[in-house]
């Protein structure tokens, strides 16, 4: 299969990640990927980064502090994306991290509020 086939068949995803930060309040980020077809059993499946929102949540509920995309412009972000990731389905194996498949619309709602606090990320 052609690098071109790969990504034409690779598809998008979403996925709301927490991770717990000893001492500190966890990191929230809502991201937008797209999954890389090439995995096998020594290498494990991995995900390209899309798009990147981070939050911070309050008992008043969860704001837009950070937006980015991937290659292009970000602000806000308390560090650089990485542009590879392990795929959502291996975050089992990190005892720190918490993660759940989010709809496109949810993300999309999101990316709006963000879209909305740093216009040059849009």
């Amino acid at each position: 299969m052609s690098p071109v086939d790969s990504w034409a068949m690779s598809r998008i995803i979403h996925v709301r990640t927490e991770i717990e930060i000893p001492g500190h309040p966890s990191a929230i980020h809502v991201a937008e990927m797209r999954e890389l077809v090439d995995a096998t059993p020594t290498s494990p499946a991995m995900c390209t980064m899309v798009r990147i929102i981070e939050l911070a949540g309050t008992t008043a509920g969860e704001t837009v502090t950070g937006a980015g995309v991937i290659g292009g412009n970000q602000e806000g972000l308390a560090a650089t994306p990485n542009e590879t990731v392990p795929h959502p389905d291996s975050y089992a194996d990190f005892p720190d991290i918490t993660a759940r498949m989010i709809t496109a619309e949810e993300f999309e709602g999101l990316w709006v509020e963000a879209v909305t606090k740093f216009p040059q990320v849009g």
